[in-house]
């Protein structure tokens, strides 16, 4: 076949590797703890979906129409109420273009303001999704390392050397997928101050805002919305990662062109997630999160629990926000003589424990996994990583 040499620039996700042999093993009756994906554990408000359901019959040909490309203008309104509201910053329903998960928003944002040539600079490790998409479109990516002895956080100054004229976007996901890192205030600052200064976008996703242990989320665009792209989601607070729905938030200018580039990446966000995000926005989100993020934390201060009780030799950072750990396997692999991608691998197919390559993220992720805590509870958390440790205790035996 004669296929594009520009779609080389997708190597295929190992998350969904990963996902493909749990989605096998599963299908086959096996029991797997499942550390892999990054999507909430717990299904969306029971009254909601009552609620929606009860609508969509009542109103089944307008749930099922098109809409306009950026949205419904009540959708928009309602994430504009509610991005001031936990912002401080006035946005407007113009601020607004409502898309099909946040995917489609990285991809419409890159063809918005990429051109061939431009660089773009990305922490390492980060989420993956990324580098293939500037790739694919001749964009350059220059990668600033995240430091690990100070929590995930790249430093003020190896930032500011790599800007140039020639950067058009510096992409911060915060809080962070893979590592649960949040960039203290001054970063924020910094990257925003550099955009303006650089005339050049901060593409700040922030996909795991209301997910918080410790502290509070700092937002972007209370430095300024002119250079600021913020990409949100209804896939985790909500519990919706199927319903294919998310939105951006930026300055009205940026949107005239956000808005008929994505005519061409998706005519417009599903029709029926637009009216659920609209009752989760309206009614159910303050009382589901209240239900929902105790729970997130009681797993996550399992989870490291676990790691630093059956995996003494790792190393991990308790993570303020977000749904991930991403604990250092180095001590471990090196004596095994084996990579975090085979290592992962091996742990899906001869434990059952799935967890994801930290390579995947980046250069800085090697000999990392990625595990999520929000799929399973306590004790197949704690009784999970249990298993992880015997097998790699047990490759050590037999490796001696």
């Amino acid at each position: 076949m004669r296929v594009s040499t520009r779609s080389n620039a997708f190597p295929g996700s190992a998350i969904r590797g990963v996902n493909e042999e749990v989605v096998r093993l599963e299908k086959s009756g096996v029991k797997v703890y499942g550390f892999h994906i990054g999507q909430p554990g717990l299904p969306p408000s029971r009254e909601l979906l009552l609620e929606f359901t009860k609508e969509l019959l009542e109103r089944p040909f307008e749930y099922s129409m098109y809409t306009p490309s950026s949205g419904i203008e009540e959708l928009r309104e309602a994430i504009a109420e509610d991005y001031t509201k936990y912002s401080g910053v006035k946005v407007g329903a113009d601020n607004v273009s409502v898309t099909a998960g946040s995917a489609e928003a990285i991809l419409a944002a890159f063809m918005a303001i990429i051109d061939e040539g431009d660089y773009v600079i990305l922490f390492d490790p980060t989420y993956l999704m990324y580098e293939p998409v500037i790739n694919y479109l001749g964009g350059r990516v220059i990668k600033v390392r995240a430091r690990e002895e100070l929590g995930w956080e790249p430093g003020e100054e190896d930032v500011k050397a790599v800007m140039s004229r020639r950067v058009k976007a510096i992409i911060a996901v915060n809080p962070d997928n893979p590592t649960g890192r949040v960039l203290g205030e001054s970063m924020i600052k910094l990257l925003v101050d550099l955009a303006h200064d650089y005339d050049a976008f901060l593409i700040y996703d922030e996909a795991y805002r209301h997910l918080y242990y410790e502290g509070s989320h700092t937002y972007a665009v209370r430095y300024g919305l002119e250079n600021v792209i913020a990409l949100n989601t209804f896939s985790k607070d909500p519990a919706m990662p199927g319903w294919r729905l998310g939105y951006v938030i930026a300055h009205d200018d940026f949107m005239k062109v956000f808005n008929r580039v994505k005519q061409y990446t998706n005519l417009n966000p599903p029709t029926p997630a637009q009216y659920a995000g609209l009752l989760y926005l309206r009614k159910y989100k303050e009382k589901y999160i209240g239900e929902t993020l105790p729970i997130y934390k009681s797993r996550m201060e399992a989870m490291y629990k676990a790691i630093k009780e059956y995996l003494p030799e790792a190393t991990v950072i308790k993570p303020r926000a977000g749904l991930f750990m991403f604990p250092n396997l180095k001590p471990y692999l090196d004596k095994l003589s084996i990579d975090d991608y085979a290592f992962a691998m091996r742990l899906v197919k001869e434990t059952h424990v799935a967890v994801v390559p930290g390579s995947a993220f980046g250069e800085a992720g090697k000999l990392h996994v990625r595990m999520t805590f929000a799929r399973e509870n306590e004790k197949d958390i704690e009784t999970g990583i249990k298993i992880m440790a015997d097998y790699i205790l047990r490759a050590l035996g037999a490796s001696k």
